[in-house]
């Protein structure tokens, strides 16, 4: 296990302990104009918020590691990675692939693992993309909504179970956070098509922006948000937390874009304490606002449709 993914699981735990000290107070999450927002805790729960409603779900067993989940663009549905039930302490954890609609718990649950790790949502929403392991190998997994069918994705091998991953607008390729070994996680965009892989910046937690032109990602060697091209060019660091004496900071569970592409939500950890702030971050003008104080991370953000 390398350096990041022990600080990642080290955070996990921190944030597990604050948030079950913070939980219910007013600061945990916010809502934005015309938009669906999904946020996520520790204690295995997701908040779905539309406007001043929340809609919270939960998985049929709370038990394993906290997995990223999914928002489709939409905002209609989640997919979410969870046990498939409360294992005795004599029993390995199975897991599986949960999709349900926003508005109501209702989880459909596909396949059978022994981890499942971050999902991402295909702008149509005809198909979710996982990491799994199966058989003490990690593997990037395609689900068809329609179908049921499961398809394994060759292209990507190493995809970090611990963090997100994301689909181009149009459906033909992929992008994530590859690790082999103790080399620097690397961002890899996957043709599906045509069956290449490029690699276009080092860090971790990549998120396709909804028009396509961008692909967001944290260094967090340094604490830089970071843009890029799909095709690798063009890089500019968008947020520096650096390094400061009594403040530092750090990014973590992922960025989420705006549906028009304009804005992120940023989870900053402030501290050793695991701490979370939620940034708005105005990519032309780059202003930053705080949208919530010590509460839970931001993992998707959608237009909401009537």
């Amino acid at each position: 296990m390398n350096a990041i993914r022990l600080s990642r699981a080290f955070v996990l735990t921190l944030f597990a302990i604050v948030s079950s000290r913070a939980y219910g107070q007013k600061t945990l999450t916010f809502s934005m104009p015309e938009s669906v927002l999904l946020f996520g805790s520790p204690d295995f729960e997701l908040r779905v918020v539309r406007g001043t409603s929340v809609q919270i779900l939960k998985p049929p067993a709370k038990q394993g590691a906290f997995n990223y989940p999914a928002l489709a663009s939409d905002g209609s549905l989640v997919a979410w990675g969870f046990p498939l039930k409360v294992a005795r302490a004599d029993e390995r954890r199975r897991f599986t692939l949960g999709i349900s609609p926003t508005a109501q718990q209702e989880w459909k649950t596909h396949g059978d693992f022994e981890d499942i790790g971050a999902a991402a949502f295909s702008s149509d929403r005809s198909r979710v993309a996982f990491a799994a392991v199966s058989d003490r190998q990690n593997s990037l997994r395609v689900l068809n909504l329609p179908s049921g069918e499961m398809a394994t994705l060759t292209q990507l091998s190493g995809v970090a179970e611990r963090a997100k991953l994301s689909w181009s607008p149009d459906g033909k390729q992929l992008v994530a956070e590859v690790q082999n070994g103790d080399q620097p996680e690397k961002i890899s965009v996957a043709d599906l098509g045509k069956g290449d892989v490029k690699v276009i910046g080092k860090g971790v937690d990549p998120a396709w922006s909804p028009t396509g032109k961008w692909i967001v990602y944290f260094d967090v060697k340094r604490q830089k948000c970071v843009l890029v091209h799909p095709d690798g060019t063009g890089t500019r660091v968008v947020r520096n937390l650096g390094r400061k004496l009594l403040q530092y900071r750090m990014f973590g569970y992922g960025a989420a874009w705006s549906p028009d592409g304009r804005q992120l939500l940023l989870n900053e950890m402030k501290g050793e304490g695991g701490n979370i702030d939620v940034m708005l971050l105005d990519l032309a003008s780059g202003k930053v606002t705080r949208k919530s104080k010590d509460g839970l991370p931001a993992f998707g953000w959608a237009e909401r449709t009537p």
